[in-house]
């Protein structure tokens, strides 16, 4: 091989070499991208999960106290209902 191959075929190898490397970071560098993204949106989907879960209890004892005996003659007063006297 003469001394003029070899040196096309040395630079070719580099190019090659630098491409792929070239390559491989933007695909590292976009992976971590997209994980970053995922996470924040795991986080928010936690959060909002959680405030959820309160809301669901807090109305749970609403529905609990609204259906008692004592939650429906106050809402019957606020609405204006007067109960006849016994």
């Amino acid at each position: 091989m003469t001394q003029e191959k070899m040196r096309k075929v040395i630079t070719a190898s580099a190019v090659a070499a630098t491409l792929l490397l070239v390559f491989l970071l933007s695909f590292l560098v976009y992976q971590g991208i997209q994980s970053a993204v995922y996470n924040k949106r795991i986080k928010e989907l936690t959060e909002e999960t959680n405030r959820l879960e309160q809301e669901l209890d807090s109305n749970t004892k609403n529905a609990e106290y609204y259906e008692s005996l004592f939650g429906k003659e106050w809402l019957a007063y606020q609405s204006g209902y007067v109960f006849p006297e016994d």
